[in-house]
């Protein structure tokens, strides 16, 4: 009798060893291969108006307006996006520049300008097509 009920408390810590050390490794492989939420992808601008004065947050205010024009990564789009700069920023827009534009991969889609660029050698999805090399001088 007493030898069932020591292999039964055995049994019982060897199972519930064996959940705990299951619920680790599926949290593991949670942990490697996060869901991606946000990519990255190169936009241009298409339009920058201002010195615009309206609002921001109740209080007067005098901004630049960026709007740039990106494609995802998938080929979805053109899609559009707006940031409105302060009239005395230091970061400065032009018609044409090339930047980068984060956006999210879930619906419905919201994104940000992050920064300009001039190093992206393609703007939209990516082709799967060879390019061309670049000759070197």
């Amino acid at each position: 009798m007493l030898t069932i009920v020591v292999l039964g408390g055995f049994g019982l810590v060897l199972l519930v060893t064996a959940c705990i050390v299951a619920d680790v490794i599926a949290g593991l492989r949670r942990d490697e291969s996060p869901t991606i939420i946000e990519e990255k992808t190169a936009g241009q601008v298409i339009r920058v108006r201002g010195p615009v004065r309206g609002m921001e947050g109740g209080v007067p205010a005098e901004y630049t307006e960026v709007t740039v024009e990106y494609c995802t990564r998938r080929g979805e789009g053109p899609f559009e996006v707006s940031r409105k700069l302060p009239v005395g920023s230091r970061i400065a827009y032009t018609k044409g520049d090339r930047v980068i534009v984060s956006y999210d991969v879930r619906t419905p889609r919201r994104a940000r300008i992050t920064g300009r660029v001039s190093h992206w050698p393609q703007l939209g999805p990516r082709s799967s097509q060879p390019t061309d090399p670049v000759p070197q001088p």
